[in-house]
């Protein structure tokens, strides 16, 4: 059995109770997230409670299935950010339209994706992914900009 270095991290934190799986919500500030590329950085609080800044890469995280944004605990891919998979990631309010169902907010991340059909980039569907969600997310490395 191979563990990546993030779940074995996000194991570590959850043995001591520092964390609770799936606890981004508890752990991070979630008004301080932004999406550049294919990283997250956010304000969340260390194993002692002090807040600091993580930087975490969401392709050991997400990865694109046919047009869908989708956990991938073991980074098997295709990750969403490879080529052709998504593009224009990010976790802003949507220029057009309106998110149906709670509103979203800094959780929620929405890319371009390829549904895989062969159809042109500019008429791939709108992927949404609410990055509270997901287990793996406390579990990034600190030395970043907020």
């Amino acid at each position: 059995m191979t563990l990546t270095l993030t779940t074995l991290f996000a194991l570590a934190l959850s043995a001591t109770g520092a964390l609770a799986e799936g606890d981004f919500i508890g752990t991070c500030d979630v008004t301080s997230i932004k999406i550049s590329g294919k990283y997250l950085s956010s304000k969340c609080k260390n194993i002692l409670g002090a807040e600091e800044c993580t930087k975490l890469d969401l392709n050991n995280c997400l990865k694109n299935s046919y047009g869908q944004l989708e956990a991938d605990p073991t980074a098997a891919g295709p990750h969403f950010t490879a080529k052709n998979q998504c593009v224009s990631c990010t976790n802003e309010q949507p220029k057009t339209g309106f998110v149906i169902g709670g509103g979203g907010g800094a959780t929620l991340l929405h890319c371009l994706c390829n549904p895989g059909t062969g159809a042109a980039q500019a008429s791939w569907p709108t992927a949404y992914f609410d990055l509270s969600q997901s287990p793996f997310l406390p579990s990034g490395t600190k030395g970043t900009a907020c």
